[in-house]
C-alpha cells in the first residue's frame, strides 16, 4: 500500500541496486496484493479509478473527526478578543472535543465530512490511476530490457561494439 515505504524498507534489509530496480523486483516476485484476487495480471484503468477513490473516501471519513477537532483549534478566537466579543476560549484538545460533543453530540464531529470526502475519493482516484498507469509503464519497459538482455548475452554485445 506504501511503495516507497516497502522499497525503503527492502534495501534496509540489504535489497541490491538503485530503488527502481528493487521496486522492479518486487513487483516481478510479489505482484500486487489487489490482483491475486481478480486473477488477473494487471488492473483496469476503471479498477485502478475505484480502488482510489475508495480509499480515499474511506481515508477521508476515519479522519473526519480529528480534521474537525484540528480545524476548530486553529479557528479559534484568541483570549483577547474573545474577552471583548464574548466568546468562549475552548483550550486544548481534550476542552475541544468536549465542546463538540457539549454542544452538537457526536455528530458534531462529522462536520464537513461530505465535501471532504468527495474531495478526497476524487483526487485519490486520479493519483492512484496515474500512478498504477506509470507504474505500468515502467514495469513494461523494464520487462522488455530484461527480454532483450536474455536474447542478446552480454559478451556478444560487447563484442559487435
Amino acid at each position: 500500500m506504501v511503495p516507497k515505504e516497502l522499497i525503503t524498507q527492502r534495501m534496509q534489509s540489504g535489497a541490491k541496486g538503485r530503488s527502481w530496480q528493487v521496486l522492479m523486483g518486487i513487483l516481478e516476485k510479489d505482484g500486487i496484493l489487489v490482483l491475486s484476487n481478480v486473477k488477473k495480471e494487471r488492473l483496469e484503468p476503471f479498477q485502478s479509478v475505484c480502488c482510489g477513490a475508495l480509499a480515499g473516501a474511506i481515508s477521508a471519513s476515519l479522519t473526519t473527526p480529528l480534521d474537525v477537532v484540528k480545524t476548530r483549534l486553529m479557528t479559534q478566537v484568541h483570549s483577547e478578543a474573545a474577552n471583548k466579543v464574548g466568546a468562549v476560549m475552548v483550550t486544548g484538545v481534550s476542552a475541544t472535543v468536549r465542546q463538540i460533543l457539549t454542544e452538537e453530540g457526536w455528530v458534531g464531529f462529522t462536520r464537513g465530512m461530505g465535501p471532504r470526502v468527495l474531495h478526497s475519493a476524487c483526487f485519490s482516484a486520479l493519483g492512484y490511476f496515474a500512478f498504477e498507469t506509470a507504474r505500468l509503464t515502467i514495469l513494461d519497459q523494464y520487462l522488455k530490457h530484461k527480454e532483450l538482455e536474455t536474447l542478446v548475452p552480454e559478451d556478444d554485445a560487447t563484442q559487435a561494439n
